[in-house]
């Protein structure tokens, strides 16, 4: 898959862009029904500790692979 220029008119996203997307979504989705079961059984400490951590997990997979990180330069860490 190639970058596409900031500059195109009309930029849609590609099928595997919103498949990649949907993959994210669910999985936090289902983080977040792990996280209801966690407090309908009074360990809300334990789900919500264990929601962020998974929350956070999926989150820097999502931006390490994102289709869209070849627009953004790397960060000059100094």
């Amino acid at each position: 898959m190639t970058a596409r220029g900031r500059g195109e008119e009309h930029r849609v996203a590609s099928p595997l862009e919103l498949f990649f997307d949907l993959c994210f979504v669910v999985a936090i989705a289902q983080a977040g029904a792990q996280l209801v079961h966690a407090v309908a059984e009074n360990h809300a400490g334990e789900g919500i500790l264990d929601y962020a951590m998974v929350f956070f997990a999926i989150w820097r997979a999502s931006r390490w692979g994102s289709p869209s990180r070849p627009y953004y330069p790397p960060p000059r860490w100094q």
